[in-house]
């Protein structure tokens, strides 16, 4: 993987995530050192493969045409679109969920790290499909799927690695989703999907398939496991693997596909120093979804009263955004020595509390009651920071 600041989780196949929000967050535009590593298979290096490397497209609609894209006639004949786009896992904060819950939950103890806003670059997929012959008539693209696969390597959990979104979502005009060859200004790396990978923004990464060697559109969606058997938030009545097997939950819930709201407090600092019964406090932290995110409020007293904070950075429709704020805490020093909380240098420390909410452009909110799931995954209750004062 070259230089990486990861903690990782899992060496065969790779999975880790940056171990620091606060360094995280320093970014606007994460490096390359910092962006999470989940893979459900071997890291394959295909750099030898490069002038060989095709992607076939093929499908099941009248009219279009089957063709295999060599990768590099495709980057000459194509246009090239840049575009910067929160890249995040499902299963971000599955960790959180485990310890807000107090039930167990099935896969990689993931905190609040795995995710990366970077500068892709790449073709639309809406060319590549117009040029096969795929309609640019909404009614006509209702009820098809596009398919995405690769090849290149046995996963986990199946032979291959596969995922699709409805075809309309590809082909929206005010959309972006590609084929991405280009990873902040540079040529993606083996572990980012080199030589060719799919970048669906305002999806959850498990759509964004790396070493894409197969584009289908179909009917239905994706046959894959990783479709069809993973990345749903199935109801709490599935609490184990045979329950939701047996009740046929996996068959009755959709896939998992646009990102939720969320937000996530990564840094609480006191800035008050001298007055002991009022504290200002700074928070920061980052917040997501599927459409730019309006604002995002935090609190101090546990949801009573909610303050909005400032969002430093926002770019395009589909990055991650960063906020801070202050807010300003009583603290009851009296309680504080009766109850005879921790000393330090002689002088009485407590814990405060600062959780965060986010709301987005589209009108969804962030659902801070968010329920415990059999995978862990889209967990977006309150985002939580503390800090001793």
């Amino acid at each position: 993987m070259g230089k990486t600041s990861l903690r990782v989780l899992g060496q065969t196949p790779l999975n880790a995530e940056p171990p620091c929000l606060v360094e995280l967050t320093k970014h606007a535009i994460t490096p390359l050192h910092l962006a999470y590593a989940r893979n459900h298979s071997v890291i394959k290096d295909l750099a030898s493969e490069f002038d060989s490397y095709t992607v076939k497209l093929d499908g099941e609609m009248e009219g279009m045409e089957e063709k295999v894209l060599n990768v590099k006639d495709m980057i000459a004949s194509f246009p090239k679109k840049v575009v910067v786009a929160a890249l995040i896992c499902a299963g971000n904060r599955r960790a959180k969920m485990q310890e807000n819950t107090g039930k167990e939950v099935r896969g990689i103890k993931w905190s609040e790290g795995t995710i990366a806003n970077a500068r892709w670059g790449g073709v639309l997929l809406r060319d590549i499909l117009i040029s096969a012959g795929i309609p640019e008539q909404v009614d006509a693209q209702k009820g098809f799927h596009v398919c995405f696969a690769s090849n290149v390597a046995p996963c986990e959990d199946d032979t291959s690695y596969g995922g699709s979104i409805p075809l309309e979502e590809v082909m929206a005009e005010d959309g972006a989703a590609m084929l991405a060859y280009e990873m902040n200004d540079e040529p993606l790396t083996p572990d980012h999907g080199f030589p060719l990978r799919v970048v669906v923004p305002g999806y959850f990464g498990m759509r964004w398939v790396k070493w894409v060697d197969r584009i289908t559109i179909s009917r239905n969606e994706s046959p894959n496991f990783y479709q069809q058997r993973d990345y749903k938030m199935l109801p709490e009545c599935a609490s184990t693997p045979e329950k939701a097997i047996q009740e046929d939950w996996w068959g009755r819930t959709p896939a998992m596909q646009r990102l939720n709201c969320n937000s996530v407090v990564a840094h609480v600092q006191c800035l008050t120093l001298t007055c002991p019964d009022q504290k200002t406090l700074k928070v920061t932290g980052y917040a997501y979804s599927h459409s730019p995110i309006s604002r995002v409020e935090i609190s101090a007293d546990g949801g009573e009263t909610w303050h909005e904070v400032r969002i430093t950075y926002q770019e395009g429709s589909w990055s991650w955004s960063l906020w801070e704020g202050e807010v300003v805490v009583d603290i009851d020093v009296d309680a504080l020595e009766w109850a005879g909380h921790g000393q330090r240098n002689g002088r009485s420390k407590t814990k405060v509390t600062v959780i965060s909410r986010a709301f987005d452009k589209s009108g969804g909110a962030q659902d801070t009651d968010c329920r415990w799931n059999l995978r862990g995954v889209g967990f977006c209750g309150v985002g939580v920071g503390s800090v001793e004062v």
